[in-house]
């Protein structure tokens, strides 16, 4: 038997165009929806407005940060009071310890450190969905 794997959303927190586009091959190619959100305070609102099963979010961006983004999705989180906890998943350049640390304490899940391969990005999806 095989096991047919549901179709998840995800959101894409990303400034970079070649980034997104990247993502975007990996992410539909493992047949799961994407909406792309291109600083972090665009991201807050798309959690706000929709649902998403796992959030890949960038570090370095203009406006808001995806540290800022984090904190603030999970401030959302426990405001709601729903007890959900989307799964965030840091995707930078920036890969000291240090700022996996500093991804960690700002509540994401996991981390990806930039330039990636297509099937590093496969099984970070694939752990939390």
């Amino acid at each position: 038997m095989s096991e047919e794997k549901q179709s998840v959303r995800i959101l894409l927190v990303e400034d970079n165009e070649l980034n997104q586009k990247f993502a975007i091959a990996v992410v539909r190619k493992l047949g799961h929806l994407l909406d792309i959100a291109p600083n972090g305070r665009i991201g807050v609102d798309f959690y706000q407005n929709k649902s998403y099963d796992l959030i890949l979010m960038d570090i370095q961006m203009p406006e808001m940060n995806g540290i800022e983004a984090t904190l603030a999705i999970r401030k959302l989180e426990a405001e709601e009071g729903k007890g959900a906890h989307i799964p965030i998943i840091a995707v930078t350049a920036f890969a000291m310890e240090q700022d996996k640390r500093n991804c960690m304490e700002a509540g994401m899940d996991d981390f990806l450190a930039k330039p990636y391969k297509p099937f590093e990005l496969e099984q970070k999806i694939n752990q939390y969905i």
